[in-house]
C-alpha cells in the first residue's frame, strides 16, 4: 500500500523493526490517570501536605507533599499539567530550631528542594479536610471515557476524500463490513442509550439508521462510518458526511484502491491523525500519519506494518487510534484549550479553599 504526502501537513509515521503486535500496556493509562493512582497509592487517607496558589507566575497550582521513609514525594499540578516528583529528605534543609521543635523544613526550603519551579511565594497551607477528595475529583473531570472516530471506505479507483464520502455501504465491499466488525459492533441509532458521538438517536434518521460502536478497556467508542451516514444526491463535497467525519480528530481510511491515497486531500483542521488501512491476505496492512505537531506516540508500529483480525491486533490497533487523539491534544490546536480547562479547574479548587 501507499499514500502520497505531497504538501499536506501529514506524515507517516516510521516503523519499528523491534516492534511487536501485542494487546494493552500502560501507554493505555491518560496522565491523569496516572496521576490519580499515585494520588491515591501515596498520599490520599494519609497525613500528608496540600499547598495551593491562585496566582501564581504559573498561574493557579495545587501541590501535595509527603514524608515517606526518607523521601519527600510531591505532585506539582499546574496549568500544563502534574508532576509527580520524588527527593532524598537529606537534600531538603531544616534549621536548627525546626529541628528541634521536630517541625520540619520551611515551606520555602521544602519546595525548593523538591523543585526550583514551585513558586513558592504564593502557596498557601490548607487543611481542609475536604481538599483531598476535591483534588480527586478535579483530576476525574479531566479523564476522557469516550471517543470518536471517523472510518471512511476507498473505492477501487478512487484516492481522495471527495471521492472517499461518495461511496454508499451498499455498495461497499465484504472486506470493509468485515473490517467494520472487527472494528465493533453495528448497533441501532434509534433509542440507542450510549455514548452517540454527536449522532441523532430520536429515531428521525437525521445521521441515518445505524453506527458502529464498541465499548473496549472501559472506554466508549463511537465509529463515524461514512457510508452509514447520510447520502446526500447532488451534493458532491457531501456535507452532512464531513460535518461528522471532518470534526473527528483521528480519521481512518480503508483502502480498497491500489492507487496510493492522496493524504493532501485531507483538508479539516481538526483531523490531526489518519490511519490508511488496506486489506492483506488474513489481514490489514498500516500506515499511521499524523499532522506536524503532533508528538510521537505508542504502541510502535512494527516492520512490517501488518495486523491481524485476531483480539490482540485489535487491541493494538483500538490502542493506536486512542493514543493519537491524546497526542493530538498535545499539537498547537489543541494544547491551548486544555491548558485554559485545567487552568479553570485548578482556580475553582484554589478559591474555593484558600480562605
Amino acid at each position: 500500500m501507499s499514500v502520497i504526502v505531497g504538501n499536506s501537513e501529514f506524515r507517516p509515521l516510521p516503523t519499528n523493526p523491534n516492534a511487536k503486535i501485542t494487546g494493552v500496556h500502560e501507554s493505555l493509562l491518560q496522565e491523569c490517570e496516572k496521576d490519580i493512582i499515585w494520588y491515591r497509592d501515596n498520599f490520599f487517607g494519609k497525613t500528608h501536605q496540600n499547598y495551593l496558589a491562585l496566582d501564581s507566575p504559573r498561574g493557579p497550582i495545587a501541590v501535595s507533599v509527603i514524608r515517606d521513609a526518607d523521601t519527600y514525594k510531591a505532585l506539582l499540578r499546574t496549568t500544563a499539567g502534574s508532576e509527580r516528583l520524588s527527593v532524598s529528605a537529606s537534600s531538603v534543609p531544616t534549621s536548627l530550631i525546626r529541628r528541634m521543635f521536630a517541625l520540619g523544613p520551611s515551606t520555602q526550603n521544602l519546595m525548593e528542594g523538591i523543585s526550583r519551579n514551585i513558586p513558592t511565594t504564593s502557596l498557601h497551607m490548607c487543611k481542609d479536610a475536604n481538599l483531598p477528595n476535591e483534588l480527586l475529583s478535579m483530576e476525574e473531570r479531566q479523564v476522557i471515557r469516550s471517543y470518536k472516530f471517523g472510518v471512511a471506505y476507498v473505492a477501487p479507483g478512487q484516492c481522495n476524500e471527495e471521492e472517499m464520502l461518495t461511496n454508499r455501504h451498499e455498495n461497499s465491499s465484504p472486506a470493509f463490513k468485515q473490517f467494520l466488525n472487527f472494528l465493533g459492533e453495528t448497533i441501532e441509532l434509534r433509542g440507542w442509550k450510549g455514548y452517540r458521538a454527536g449522532l441523532d438517536t430520536s429515531g428521525s434518521n437525521m445521521t441515518g439508521t445505524h453506527s458502529v460502536y464498541t465499548k473496549w478497556q472501559g472506554y466508549e467508542i463511537m465509529f463515524h462510518v461514512s457510508t452509514l451516514l447520510p447520502f446526500i444526491p447532488g451534493d458532491r463535497q457531501q456535507l452532512e458526511r464531513k460535518r461528522h467525519i471532518g470534526n473527528d480528530i483521528v480519521v481512518v481510511v480503508f483502502q480498497d484502491s491500489d492507487l496510493p491515497f492522496q493524504l493532501g486531500s485531507v483538508t479539516s483542521h481538526q483531523n490531526h491523525v489518519v490511519a490508511v488501512v488496506k486489506p492483506d491476505g488474513e489481514g490489514y496492512k498500516t500506515v499511521v500519519a499524523p499532522k506536524g505537531g503532533v508528538p510521537g506516540f505508542t504502541p510502535d508500529l512494527p516492520e512490517p506494518s501488518t495486523f491481524g483480525q485476531d483480539a490482540v491486533s485489535r487491541d493494538f490497533f483500538l490502542h493506536k487510534l486512542v493514543n493519537g487523539e491524546r497526542a493530538s491534544y498535545k499539537a498547537p490546536s489543541f494544547a491551548p484549550k486544555i491548558s485554559r480547562t485545567r487552568s479553570v479547574l485548578l482556580h475553582d479548587v484554589a478559591s474555593k479553599f484558600i480562605k
